[in-house]
């Protein structure tokens, strides 16, 4: 015959009611001390797995100063970049504020749109500002689109306010184009130097140029590979805008405005091949003055 243990089952026994208030207790703290390890061991595995990494939202380019016609832009900018500046040439690192500062009326910020356009013009291999720029230097008829980029772009322009360091790359065709010297490769540099120090030209088209030496281009990009280096000495009253982000924008640009003169005031080889076209050619570097 089997007999339980009615006291150990809580059955009736003199002391069932202490006995369930002791297992009771004991239930509770095996609970605690289960719950506290399998804390401990969260903790443990959470230390041992390397910190998440944060990813900051880019910060959203800021607006220009949105006005309403060219001579209001024209008032706003002329009382904040400044036709003089006392210091040395030297590079512009507050671009957002630069451009934010800038007041651009209705007509060219619709130009700027187009002029950063970097989508092929249909039936062409090229953007809709580099054959704007290419009829403006050989002097081809513009369309009236064209012709409404130039006159918007034109009005938008302001002294750019501090005497800075600009660059441009450029292909072989601008030393003979805009120098007159297609055969400067057969040259020595003392003999670039005697051909082009202290000459002058002017470049009817809108120039653009970056003013933080494309720091922000892809390795292998199109806008520093090629073989003429122009390095602009700009006065603070050379006309110049700041168009924004684009292909150009995004790299630190600063558009030039057409129809200024430009000083050469040394020319060096660099020691290295520069891209034009599909072909490798001896690198040139120009320090040019403008203003």
């Amino acid at each position: 015959m089997i007999r339980f243990n009615l006291q150990l089952f809580g059955g009736r026994g003199g002391n069932s009611t202490g006995k369930r208030q002791q297992l009771s207790a004991a239930a509770r703290n095996r609970a605690t001390i289960a719950a506290a390890a399998n804390a401990q061991q969260a903790l443990n595995a959470a230390q041992s797995q390397p910190a998440p990494v944060t990813v900051q939202a880019q910060q959203a380019q800021p607006a220009p100063i949105a006005v309403n016609t060219a001579t209001q832009a024209q008032n706003m900018n002329n009382q904040t970049f400044s036709a003089t500046d006392s210091a040395d040439y030297h590079d512009l690192y507050a671009g957002r504020q630069y451009y934010q500062s800038q007041a651009f009326g209705i007509d060219t910020r619709m130009a700027l749109q187009d002029y950063l356009n970097n989508q092929t013009m249909s039936g062409s291999v090229y953007v809709q500002s580099q054959t704007l720029n290419h009829k403006m230097r050989q002097n081809l008829p513009l369309t009236a689109n064209e012709q409404f980029m130039v006159d918007a772009l034109t009005e938008g322009m302001h002294n750019l306010g501090y005497n800075l360091n600009l660059t441009r790359y450029d292909r072989i065709d601008f030393m003979n184009n805009m120098l007159g010297l297609g055969n400067y490769e057969n040259m020595s540099e003392s003999q670039l130097k005697k051909a082009l120090v202290g000459s002058s030209f002017v470049d009817k088209a809108f120039v653009s140029t970056s003013y933080n030496n494309f720091k922000n281009a892809p390795a292998g990009n199109s806008f520093t590979d090629k073989a003429i280096k122009i390095t602009y000495k700009a006065k603070a009253n050379t006309q110049a805008l700041m168009p924004g982000n684009g292909p150009g924008g995004q790299l630190g640009e600063m558009v030039l405005a057409p129809g200024q003169s430009y000083k050469i005031v040394d020319v060096k080889y660099t020691g290295k091949k520069g891209r034009s076209g599909g072909s490798m050619h001896k690198a040139v570097e120009l320090v040019v003055e403008v203003g």
